[in-house]
């Protein structure tokens, strides 16, 4: 039995939950001043401040003056901070938003003297199976963690690996982060509990010290707790105590390859319930929350390439800002939506932050190139690192259809009367304020024509010819003045060009642009034919059942039928997990079905299938679905594109009942299948249909998925953090079930069908019921495919291109790209962005197998880690393969007169 317990006082500081943020704040910042008093009055006392910088940022924005008193701490090793920004769900984001984490978490730490080498992952609900290759890529050898460990660890530490064979060192909190509690529960019990912890646990140490976790959720450090050990160890006792820092802890273990091997072994994801509570409701509360981070994170990523490769401005302080509101609202607390209503609503505020960012940055870069070009044509961006046939929609003027080339699909006309009015002579000069420049009612003003008692203005969504707004206001003044009464009745009228949106094809390489004109634009080799209930190209055909599913075949002969049928059920739960009730309360049946044409090919079709579901509108008291109904109506859109080999898929909803969950079901090609797989978080984990149980909670085997959910060679494309589950029924197909939304109206309840034990307090949370809220979802369904073509076609199905009219005065030569790329293959380009004076470029391969990048791009390349240092200084792009799971970033000069300036 060991002889020593080292005792690593903490705090975990949930920086938002069941309080907002800045509630919490005020009391994180009282406790850390007591706890610098403390730090400073006893230099054998050692703090490990969560693993997350955000907690010493928000202390230093509160108390500046404190800063070199923290950094005194830091430096002596006292004060463990970093190295994450924000303690996480590693789920409930995308992979680089992790590696960006770490970034700013790092970066913060570094500031203050020091960052904390541990991966300290204490209460993520499950691991994500990429942690171990990204904790390494940036040097960090040890992690930390509770949840989701299998039952087969027996010891309190094991060799975590990550698909591509990267492994790091786990200390495993098997008894919470907050096992060193009950040994000090008791004033003066000290020598009496610590020998009976040491005996508990030695199975699990050995000679190994015990490591006691001092701390919980919000939680003050003991003042006293230096010279309670003190004077536990001045009477000889075993086993001895001693106070450490996690790190400091953790440093006495070798990380060495053959050390870790001789470890037992974890590999990929953690998601087992064996000993702790892993709460996978909270991945389908709140589901516009999870929509909005994926939206902002797609759109950060898209302006970060955009302006890698054509922008000439500085946005490097505009992305760091959009990257912090990103990182800082992944908190495992806070994009889960397993919070108050308050909390919820300020993590959305972020998340939006991020994006109007995103948007500003991509508005601009792409406003500066269309210098380059006519209004006559349209620049395309495609974000995506792979070549494709886009489709991309604009407004056409004076629409001739006998002009228009056989890549444009006309789609319906835009009014061209803005403005229709009677105005007396006095109120005239009210026009002068209606007018910005040249803007009027969103469009540039290109001529006016008075007329006996009238005015016209011509308008377009571009300008032409001079506007001169001095001789327009002196025309009016006139005007008005030779009216003395000012009683005269004016027809002022606001008409546009005639207009038309419109889908224009075109053919744009990986992270380039391309310009795209209605004569220019290509016809396809693989139109969309549309009739009143189906869709077809050369990849497949989509046909709406009477019920309004689908059934879909595939050109090479695969199929599946009944696709998009939605079930609801009841849900008791509360925002942490699902609570079933009586199964036979579900309803699966429409009560109407309406199927309509809305886009008729031969770029993209369009059918909606509107159906209405009679829903119980809420749970009684006795937990039963209530007799009185509500209804649902439902808008699915199925949309096909000309070359595209899936079905894209819209669903729209305003929820009108309380207490349930909704579902589509997508069937798979076979029945009784064994497994599932998802993809997310840079890698690809395979799943059983059921998940390791052990603990108080029911082992429901529902799945994260951030890009696609699969079984057998169906796919089903997402585009945000969606719930799944593969499930059979009599007589049927599996399907994959997604999960569209949960309403409860409850943080937490005491009482739960599959949780013996609360997840928090029960605390009202009426937001989460989502009464009277629009819940939109993307998806797109793949038959027929393997992992590699799911991968490529989620990638796409994510970055939609970039569009922008021309405004230059004539079509001269497309702005250069900063360096063109090539990529093709199945490893997928996931980060192009500015490192400084360096491009930055991340693949991540996916697939089980190694694959070759199959990249191109001029220029001396060299491999580098995460944390941007050089592995090879002589990276040969054409040689280059990525093994399975496998990650690779690389750099290179940007050439000066692409630079931006300091």
């Amino acid at each position: 039995m060991t002889s020593e317990i080292v005792v690593v006082p903490h705090t975990h500081w949930d920086r938002e939950w069941y309080e907002p943020h800045d509630v919490f704040r005020l009391r994180l910042v009282h406790m850390l001043d007591r706890l610098i008093g403390i730090l400073e009055a006893e230099p054998e006392y050692r703090f490990t401040l969560d693993g997350q910088a955000a907690a010493i940022e928000d202390y230093l924005e509160m108390r500046p003056d404190m800063r070199d008193r923290v950094v005194a701490l830091v430096e002596r090793e006292q004060l463990s901070v970093g190295p994450f920004l924000i303690l996480l769900d590693e789920f409930g984001c995308d992979g680089e938003t992790i590696i960006r984490n770490l970034e700013l978490g790092r970066a913060a730490s570094a500031r203050l003297g020091r960052t904390m080498p541990v991966g300290y992952l204490p209460d993520m609900f499950g691991h994500a199976a990429q942690m171990p290759q990204i904790l390494s890529g940036f040097g960090i050898r040890h992690s930390a963690l509770w949840r989701g460990v299998p039952a087969d660890i027996a010891e309190h530490a094991f060799s975590w690996v990550a698909p591509n064979g990267d492994a790091v060192r786990c200390e495993y909190l098997f008894d919470g982060y907050g096992n060193g509690l009950d040994m000090f529960a008791l004033p003066g019990q000290l020598p009496e509990l610590a020998p009976d912890y040491a005996a508990r646990t030695a199975s699990w140490y050995g000679d190994d010290p015990v490591l006691a976790m001092l701390g919980t959720d919000h939680s003050a450090p003991p003042e006293d707790l230096a010279e309670v050990i003190r004077d536990y160890d001045a009477g000889g006792r075993e086993p001895h105590l001693s106070i450490a820092t996690l790190d400091g802890h953790l440093a006495r273990y070798a990380t060495d390859a053959a050390t870790l091997a001789a470890l037992p072994q974890v590999h990929g994801e953690m998601r087992s319930h064996a000993r702790g509570n892993l709460l996978p409701g909270v991945f389908s509360i709140r589901t516009n929350l999870k929509r909005e981070m994926a939206r902002s994170e797609q759109a950060l990523t898209a302006a970060e390439r955009l302006d890698l490769m054509y922008g000439t401005r500085d946005h490097r302080s505009f992305f760091d800002t959009a990257w912090y509101r990103i990182v800082e609202s992944t908190a495992h607390d806070s994009v889960t939506g397993c919070g108050v209503d308050a909390t919820a609503e300020q993590v959305g505020t972020r998340i939006h932050t991020a994006g109007h960012i995103a948007r500003g940055v991509i508005d601009t870069v792409l406003r500066d190139v269309s210098t380059a070009v006519s209004p006559a044509l349209h620049l395309v961006f495609n974000p995506s690192g792979f070549a494709r046939r886009a489709q991309v929609e604009v407004t056409l003027h004076g629409v001739d259809a006998g002009s228009l080339s056989a890549g444009v699909q006309l789609l319906d006309p835009l009014t061209t009367v803005l403005g229709d009015e009677r105005m007396r002579t006095a109120d005239l000069p009210k026009i002068l304020r209606r007018i910005h420049g040249r803007e009027l009612f969103g469009q540039q003003i290109n001529g006016y024509e008075w007329g006996e008692r009238s005015l016209r203005f011509q308008v377009a969504e571009s300008p032409q010819g001079v506007w001169d707004l001095a001789t327009f206001t002196v025309e009016l003044e006139e005007r008005v003045a030779a009216d003395a009464a000012g009683d005269d009745v004016w027809h002022v009228e606001t008409i546009a060009d005639p207009r038309h949106r419109a889908l224009l094809a075109v053919d744009v390489d990986g992270l380039a642009l391309a310009a795209v004109g209605e004569t220019t634009a290509p016809a396809s080799a693989d139109a969309v034919t549309v009739t009143s209930g189906s869709l077809s190209n050369g990849a497949l055909t989509a046909t709406v059942n009477p019920d309004g599913t689908v059934r879909i075949d595939g050109a090479d002969g695969s199929s599946i039928d009944g696709a998009l049928a939605l079930v609801d059920d009841g849900d008791c739960g509360d925002s942490y997990n699902y609570g079933p009730v009586d199964a036979a309360s579900a309803v699966s049946a429409p009560s109407s079905v309406e199927v309509t044409v809305l886009e008729e090919g031969p770029l993209r079709g369009r059918i909606r299938i509107r159906r209405v579901y009679d829903l119980p509108e809420r749970l009684d008291a006795d937990r039963r679905r209530s007799t009185s109904t509500v209804p649902l109506v439902t808008e699915t859109t199925i949309e096909l594109r000309e070359g595209e080999g899936f079905l894209r898929v819209g669903i729209d909803y305003v929820n009108t009942a309380s207490d349930h969950r909704l579902r589509v079901l997508v069937p798979v090609d076979g029945a009784g299948l064994d497994s599932s797989r998802s993809a997310g978080q840079y890698g690809t984990t395979v799943r059983g249909r059921e998940a390791e149980g052990g603990w108080g909670e029911f082992p429901l085997p529902t799945y994260p998925a951030y890009r696609f959910a699969a079984a057998g060679s169906t796919a089903v494309l997402v585009q945000k953090l969606s719930e799944y589950e593969l499930v059979s029924t009599a007589d049927a197909p599996d399907a994959l079930a997604v999960t569209l939304s949960r309403s409860v109206g409850m943080m937490s309840v005491n009482v739960h069908p599959l949780r013996d034990e609360p997840a928090g307090s029960e605390i009202p949370v009426p937001g989460a019921q989502y009464l009277g809220v629009a819940v939109h979802t993307d998806l797109a369904i793949l038959v027929g495919a393997d992992d590699a073509t799911a991968v490529r076609a989620a990638d796409l199905f994510r970055h939609d291109p970039l569009v922008v009219r021309g405004s230059g005065a004539a079509d001269g030569p497309l702005p250069e790209a900063a360096f063109p790329v090539r990529l093709s293959g199945d490893v997928v380009l996931e980060s192009a962005r500015r490192v400084g004076t360096e491009a930055e470029l991340r693949f991540v391969n996916y697939l089980t197998e190694e694959r070759e990048v199959a990249f191109t791009s001029p220029g001396d390349w060299a491999r580098v880690d995460l944390a941007g240092e050089v592995q090879d200084g002589a990276f040969d792009a054409a040689a280059a393969r990525a093994v399975g799971g496998g990650m690779l970033s690389i750099r290179r000069a940007i050439d000066g007169s692409r630079q931006v300036s300091d």
